[in-house]
């Protein structure tokens, strides 16, 4: 069981990650669903450093966690750890890894 003190330092910690993650997805890279490019990406895979739609946090989940690890920005609670991946990647620094291959323009089909 933890402390009082423990539960306010941790409160007050996740209150820090959260103001940083909402900080994270007020970029320009970061508005618009890294996956199907919807407006307004409400979830994250911490470990890939990509902010997506409610529908695509749903297809990631389905990759299996050994594959990317789906949190809610609004929701859930984050690590220093996490939002660190999250600063370090986002969705145009990912894009630019992940997608190098693809044709400029490339828009993903609907499914």
């Amino acid at each position: 069981m933890s402390t009082r003190e423990e539960r306010l330092a941790d409160k007050a910690q996740n209150e820090r990650n959260i103001k940083i993650l909402k900080q994270l997805m007020q970029r320009a890279d970061n508005r618009i669903c890294s996956e199907c490019r919807r407006k307004d990406p409400r979830w994250a895979s911490w470990n890939l450093g990509v902010f997506f739609c409610l529908r695509c946090s749903g297809i990631h989940r389905s990759l299996g966690t050994h594959i990317s690890k789906v949190k809610s920005a609004d929701l859930d609670t984050w690590t220093v750890p996490q939002i660190q991946n999250m600063q370090r990647w986002g969705n145009g620094k990912a894009s630019q890894y992940w997608e190098n291959e693809l044709p400029s323009g490339f828009m993903p089909a609907e499914k």
